[in-house]
C-alpha cells in the first residue's frame, strides 16, 4: 500500500482544507485576478459560535466533533477549486473563485440542508443551528459597490452596538435579507472587510515600519497644529470676512477597507453649493470622456475642475496654496487619514470605479499627499492617479514616505499643478 504524503505544509491531505495563511494568500490572489478578469467571486463564511449553549447541555458533544461533521460535508459537497480553510476555531470560510452570488448561495443551500441532516444522525439533535443568522455570502465586487452606496447604507438598521456591519445575503424565497452576525471585528463599519481579511491581519502582525508609521503621523499631526494655528487662526477669520458660512468644510469621505469618516477642509465654496455638477464632471472622468483641453496637438484630461465656479475668491488661494488641507491634521491625529496615502474618495466616486480602481480605497489608509501629489498632481488622469496610488500600495515603505514627504513641500511651494 502506498502511503501518500503532502508535498505542501498548507494543506490537509485527508480534508483538503488549507491553514489559515496560504488561505489568505489565495484570497489576495483571487481580488487580483477578479480585477484583471472582471469575473466574479464569492466568500461563504460559517460562525459556529453559537453553539457554544448546546455543547454545555450535553457532554457527549464537543466543539472538536460538531467541526468534525462540517468539515466532512464541506469536502464532499464542495468543488476542489475551492478553498477551504476553518479561520478560527468558530469560524469556517469557504472562497469560491469564478463563482457569483447567486451561484454561491445554491452552494449554500446544499450545505445547509446536508449538515442538518448529518447534525441530525450524528448527533440525534435538529434546529439547533439558525444558518440564516451564522452563515453569509459576500461577493467580489458586488458587494463594495453596495457598501459604497449610501442607500443601502441609510436603510440598513443595526440591531447590536458591537455586531459587525449588516451582510446582505439571500434568504429561503430568494429575496435579498440583512443579517447580523456576531464577528471579529466590530470595529470595522464597512461590508468588504470579510474580503479584505488577510489585509486585517497584516495591520495586526505585519512589519514594524506600520506602527512607526502611526507614530510618525501622531508627532507629526501634532507639531503642524502647534505650527501652524496662527495660520489657521488668520484663514478662519478670513472665510467668515469674504464669504457666508461655516469656516470648516466636512465631507463623508471613504477610508481604509471602505470605513467611512469625516474629512475636514477649509471651506473655499459657497455655502448650499450642490454636487451635481461635481458628480458630472467626477463620472466622466473616470470613464476617461471628458472634453480635453488642447496644448498643440496634444490633450490633457485634467483630474480637478479649473473652472469651478463654487469656489470663493478666497477659496481659490486657499486651494492653490495648499492651506484648505490644513484642518486634515485633525483626521491623522485620530487616526483616520496619514500624512502619506491615496486621497480619500467620495462615496459616488466609488459607485462608478472599475474593479481595479478600488485597490486605492480598501488596502491602505488615505492620506493628505501622495504619489499622485508629487508625480502630477491635478494634471494627470484618473487612471494615472489610481496606478501612482496603487504604485505605493505595492512598494510602501517609511523612505518612500520620507521621499514623498519632502517632494510636497517643493510641489506645495510651486503651486505646481494645483486648482
Amino acid at each position: 500500500m502506498f502511503n501518500f504524503k503532502s508535498k505542501n505544509p498548507n494543506i490537509d491531505l485527508k480534508t483538503g482544507f488549507y491553514n489559515r495563511c496560504f488561505f489568505d494568500l489565495r484570497l489576495s490572489e483571487e481580488r487580483r485576478r477578479s480585477e484583471r478578469s472582471g469575473l466574479p467571486f464569492s466568500l461563504l463564511t460559517m460562525d459556529i459560535s453559537s453553539l457554544a449553549d448546546l455543547i454545555k447541555q450535553d457532554s457527549n458533544l464537543n466543539r472538536l466533533k460538531i467541526k468534525e461533521v462540517i468539515t466532512d460535508m464541506v469536502r464532499r459537497n464542495c468543488r476542489t477549486s475551492d478553498i477551504k480553510t476553518w479561520y478560527s476555531d468558530t469560524t469556517l470560510k469557504i472562497l469560491l473563485p469564478g463563482t457569483s452570488k447567486p451561484d454561491a448561495y445554491i452552494l449554500f443551500e446544499k450545505l445547509q440542508e446536508k449538515i442538518k441532516n448529518s447534525f441530525k444522525s450524528s448527533f440525534s439533535i435538529q434546529n439547533t443551528f439558525d444558518f440564516k443568522k451564522n452563515m453569509m455570502i459576500t461577493s467580489f465586487p458586488e458587494v463594495i459597490k453596495i457598501s459604497e452606496s449610501s442607500r443601502e447604507s441609510k436603510s440598513m438598521p443595526v440591531d447590536k452596538p458591537k455586531a459587525t456591519p449588516m451582510l446582505k445575503s439571500f434568504g429561503e424565497d430568494g429575496d435579498s435579507t440583512t443579517l447580523t452576525i456576531k464577528w471579529d471585528s466590530s470595529g470595522w463599519t464597512s461590508l468588504t472587510w470579510p474580503l479584505y481579511s488577510d489585509l486585517l491581519i497584516k495591520q495586526d502582525l505585519r512589519n514594524i515600519e506600520k506602527w512607526i508609521k502611526r507614530g510618525i503621523d501622531i508627532t507629526s499631526a501634532l507639531i503642524g497644529i502647534i505650527l501652524f494655528s496662527p495660520a489657521m487662526l488668520v484663514i478662519a477669520i478670513l472665510i467668515k470676512v469674504t464669504s457666508h458660512g461655516p469656516i470648516l468644510f466636512r465631507q463623508e469621505r471613504i477610508g481604509f477597507l471602505g470605513k467611512k469618516f469625516t474629512f475636514l477642509k477649509f471651506r473655499s465654496m459657497y455655502t448650499n453649493s450642490g454636487e451635481e455638477r461635481h458628480k458630472e464632471y467626477v463620472t466622466k472622468l473616470i470613464k476617461n470622456c471628458l472634453n480635453t483641453t488642447s496644448a498643440g496637438s496634444e490633450c490633457q484630461l485634467v483630474y480637478k475642475m479649473n473652472d469651478d465656479p463654487r469656489i470663493t475668491s478666497f477659496g481659490k488661494f486657499l486651494r492653490k496654496s495648499s492651506l484648505d488641507e490644513l484642518p486634515q491634521l485633525f483626521n491623522v491625529l485620530k487616526g483616520e487619514m496619514s500624512l502619506v496615502g491615496p486621497r480619500p474618495p467620495i462615496s459616488y466616486e466609488v459607485e462608478k470605479y472599475e474593479d481595479w480602481h478600488l485597490r486605492r480605497v480598501l488596502e491602505v489608509k488615505p492620506g493628505i499627499t501622495g504619489l499622485w501629489q508629487v508625480k502630477g498632481r491635478s494634471m494627470t488622469t484618473f487612471d494615472e492617479m489610481v496606478r501612482l496610488d496603487i504604485a505605493y500600495v505595492n512598494n510602501f515603505s517609511l523612505w518612500l514616505d520620507l521621499k514623498i514627504i519632502l517632494k510636497t513641500i517643493w510641489v506645495v511651494l510651486s503651486a505646481k499643478g494645483a486648482y
